[in-house]
């Protein structure tokens, strides 16, 4: 079946000089240029932006600078562990497969220890994103350039099908070519209710255009699971309100300018300490102990409880979820993990937090609560001295 990946592809060095022309139009471009380049002219940033030779310098140069500010102006401190791992060779490409807490920062702090390990070996991953994250005509222009590819969501039955299909052989070829790794969420959309776990479906969209054979399919994309943590989510009041809605209502609609704020805000916003830690490449081996003779379905599902694992077990717990787990459960459990001091603080942080929306303040309260502690009852569901009342 012939495959056409137009609509989806990130661009390559034939796109650099027209999409940076088109960037250059946009007013916000020079915003972003003057966020990082200090007090620089008009002229001055487009020259910085059309003397890039490919893709690679543009977000090195570019991409990877407004990370670093990014860093700079939100973030404590960030770290990773196991980052170093990896293969330097440009023909060994991963599969970087991650739980999803921020809609554009998961995938570039992860590029961004990445590039503090391996230097002028770095080679980026290839970032999935949504089309409903892509309305924005600059806004879709700079992820592609920044090497995102598009997931296309708002189809019927079928097309959502052939979609599937034109997608999994898209990120088949990347790996499988050696063209780019790749870095993907563990499910649809961001873990709102503080639950990581990932998607069967996403798993099998993974193995549409493969053998069939269970493991030489997932074998051939190397996937890593990486678990990464924010002490602080600076989205958290728009979660806690979306989740009320959801109790409330069944469901949520969400606007473009919804996506558009949570863009912003997660990439401005206060984050605190964050920390990645990237796991083992789940090789033919492990795959070959879910390869029994039982379903299709129960492989999938063992696969995505093996990542599941290791994301709650290396999930970088803070005294937040501590603190929240103790109070929803009323109980001392993790007394040892904070002092009253950080309580204190926490308290009033969640008072500040849900002091900037308007319903029912014990409502917000418990939910903002569980959103923080579920980290927690995850990771601490494996030792069975600990209970959990929520």
């Amino acid at each position: 079946m012939e495959h056409n990946y137009s609509e989806i592809r990130y661009y390559g060095e034939e796109d650099l000089k027209e999409v940076v022309d088109r960037l250059l139009k946009e007013p916000t471009i020079y915003r972003i240029g003057r966020y990082v380049m200090g007090n620089v002219t008009d002229e001055q940033i487009r020259e910085k932006l059309r003397s890039y030779d490919n893709v690679k310098d543009f977000q090195v140069h570019f991409i990877l600078q407004v990370i670093k500010k990014i860093i700079e102006d939100t973030v404590d401190h960030i770290s990773s562990e196991g980052v170093d791992k990896f293969s330097r060779s440009p023909n060994d490409k991963y599969m970087f497969i991650t739980n999803h807490r921020n809609i554009v920062l998961d995938a570039s702090f992860l590029n961004h220890e990445l590039h503090m390990a391996y230097g002028n070996d770095f080679e980026s991953t290839a970032i999935a994103i949504g089309n409903n994250l892509l309305n924005i005509p600059w806004v879709k222009d700079l992820a592609r350039l920044n090497k995102s590819f598009v997931v296309i969501r708002d189809s019927g039955v079928q097309q959502m099908l052939e979609n599937s299909r034109n997608l999994s052989s898209y990120i088949r070829r990347l790996i499988k070519e050696r063209i780019s790794s790749v870095w993907i969420a563990q499910k649809e959309g961001r873990a709102k209710d503080g639950n990581d776990f990932t998607q069967p479906g996403l798993l099998k969209m993974f193995q549409m255009q493969g053998s069939n054979d269970f493991v030489k399919d997932f074998a051939e994309l190397h996937m890593v699971p990486v678990a990464i943590s924010y002490e602080y989510d600076p989205c958290i009041s728009q979660k806690v309100k979306e989740q009320a809605i959801i109790e409330n209502d069944g469901v949520y609609v969400k606007t473009p300018i919804d996506d558009f704020n949570s863009m912003y805000n997660g990439l401005m916003g206060y984050k605190g300490r964050v920390h990645l830690s990237f796991g083992d490449e789940i090789t033919e081996d492990v795959l070959a102990k879910m390869n029994g003779n039982i379903p299709k379905n129960e492989k999938i599902k063992l696969l995505a409880d093996y990542i599941d694992k290791f994301i709650h077990s290396h999930y970088k717990l803070w005294p937040n979820g501590f603190i929240a787990a103790d109070l929803l459960n009323n109980k001392c459990q993790f007394e040892d993990k904070y002092t009253q001091e950080m309580k204190e603080k926490f308290l009033k942080y969640m008072d500040d937090k849900l002091n900037e929306i308007e319903g029912d303040r014990k409502q917000f309260e418990r939910i903002f609560l569980t959103i923080h502690a579920n980290p927690i009852k995850n990771s601490y569901k494996y030792h069975d001295k600990f209970v959990f009342d929520f």
